[in-house]
């Protein structure tokens, strides 16, 4: 009889036990289309999340390359937009937000920098304000070379067309003995004094950014205002002097004197610029406002007192006039000159480059090297998702001639090298006087480009292809403006 029960047990146990995973199994049939709609809630939500993180990335490079121009280059209206796009995010973590809040509210205005009438500004308000104020206008004579004459090696002028720098370049290049251009600046033993040029106020004083830095012992850019109206611009300055260091701790700007030492590097960019001097060769200046010196840029020699001038002029690779080079080729209703995709913001390019790597990708220049003017250079902001420098073959047709009444031309690009005063190859890490460009053999690919207005045209590239090749623009064709 205890054995019939037991059976009797063990089996009502086994069938509560199938009861029970039939039902689990009816519960999770009945359940997997719910299952379904969850797994694409969830990858909404994941996408959601996605797109937050990549609007925060955006926000945060903003903020950080607004921080490190120093004061008095945002307003408030962008200020509060910035602040808006910050609320506005929702699964972003709070102290990752509060940290960025925090540096967005540190960033001086330009609104409190104009701000001068407030009858009891604070302290650090009224050191900011008075360390802002430049005197005087008019240009001033250098006396001082920005490197010592005997720690050059070679001086590049201003004008080239490298890389991202689709454009002529406004900026000249000083390398030192002891560095050979592109290799690593990691060391500082290879480092030289910088020095100041004139006196002046230090303004302008950031860090690079990261992917434009030359060093991880630091990247510096700053301007010496000499007056009101006059300034030089020093790019790629690896270390700072104790004084300009103090003043990126307290993000003030500083007076030094003619022939200071400001920093030190084993090679710097260098520019002047006077705001009384505006380039004719930039038919729209508008297009330039992001960097509005530009359009200010002067001779990069003229301004030394003898016979520091005649020093750097031998230092100098360009031989042919002008010696400090030209970057403004513009003519109204020629191809001749600089060219921007159209609805890409002219020099800024896209937004979504917020003016990193990439930037340079919708911007394109018929132009003139930077070394011989008399060869023809196509600079090429994007040549299969690269920039690009080709010479043309036959040096021909001159863009300067070129109009709508011209039609369709095909420019078939090549190569191109520098010869020396002795007739060598330059090396190009090396002093050289460079005297003439010599355009290579084999063709690259060729561009098709046509004026259909007085400053638009119609623009295509054909990587790897010649010109017998091309029979008319396709539907990768685009259309530049300026």
């Amino acid at each position: 009889m205890k054995m019939q029960k037991w059976i009797m047990i063990v089996v009502s146990i086994f069938l509560l036990s199938c009861t029970a995973e039939q039902s689990d199994f009816f519960q999770n049939s009945a359940n997997s289309k719910p299952e379904t709609q969850i797994s694409a809630e969830q990858q909404d939500a994941n996408h959601i999340q996605q797109v937050e993180i990549t609007e925060f990335n955006n926000i945060k490079r903003e903020i950080d390359y607004w921080y490190d121009q120093g004061p008095g280059h945002i307003g408030k209206e962008h200020h509060d937009q910035l602040w808006t796009r910050l609320d506005a995010l929702k699964q972003t973590p709070l102290a990752d937000i509060e940290i960025y809040r925090q540096k967005l509210d540190a960033i001086v205005l330009v609104e409190e920098i104009q701000n001068t009438n407030n009858p009891e500004p604070t302290a650090e308000r009224q050191q900011n304000t008075q360390s802002t104020q430049c005197s005087g206008q008019g240009n001033v004579t250098f006396t001082s070379p920005p490197m010592r004459i005997a720690d050059i090696a070679f001086i590049e002028p201003l004008g080239l067309m490298i890389g991202g720098h689709v454009t002529p370049i406004d900026h000249g290049y000083y390398t030192a003995r002891t560095w050979k251009p592109g290799t690593a600046r990691e060391d500082p033993s290879i480092f030289v004094d910088i020095l100041a040029p004139a006196a002046g106020v230090v303004t302008e004083l950031s860090s690079m950014p990261t992917e434009y830095a030359s060093s991880s012992i630091g990247d510096y850019r700053f301007e010496i205002k000499h007056t009101c109206s006059f300034k030089t611009i020093y790019i790629h300055v690896n270390q700072l002097s104790e004084k300009l260091q103090k003043a990126v701790e307290t993000r003030n700007t500083v007076n030094v004197e003619a022939g200071e030492i400001i920093g030190k590097a084993p090679g710097f960019d260098f520019s002047v610029h006077d705001e009384d001097v505006t380039l004719k060769g930039f038919i729209i200046p508008a297009h330039y406002d992001v960097e509005p010196w530009k359009i200010h840029t002067v001779d990069m020699f003229n301004y030394f007192t003898e016979p520091i001038k005649t020093q750097l002029l031998d230092k100098n690779i360009r031989q042919k006039e002008p010696r400090s080079g030209k970057i403004d080729y513009d003519i109204d209703g020629k191809l001749v000159g600089n060219w921007f995709e159209e609805n890409t913001n002219a020099y800024f390019g896209k937004e979504e480059y917020q003016r990193m790597t990439g930037y340079w990708s919708t911007h394109l220049a018929f132009a003139y090297d930077g070394l011989d003017p008399s060869l023809l250079i196509i600079s090429i902001g994007n040549f299969s998702n690269e920039a690009k420098q080709f010479a043309v073959k036959g040096n021909a047709p001159d863009p300067a001639r070129i109009s709508a009444t011209n039609g369709q031309i095909k420019y078939e690009l090549v190569n191109f090298e520098y010869k020396t005063a002795e007739g060598k190859y330059w090396n190009r890490i090396s002093f050289a006087k460079v005297t003439s460009a010599e355009e290579g053999k084999e063709i690259f690919g060729t561009v098709l480009v046509q004026m259909i207005d007085t400053r638009k045209i119609k623009f295509e590239v054909f990587p790897g292809k010649s010109a017998s090749q091309i029979t008319g623009f396709t539907n990768n064709a685009k259309i530049y403006e300026r």
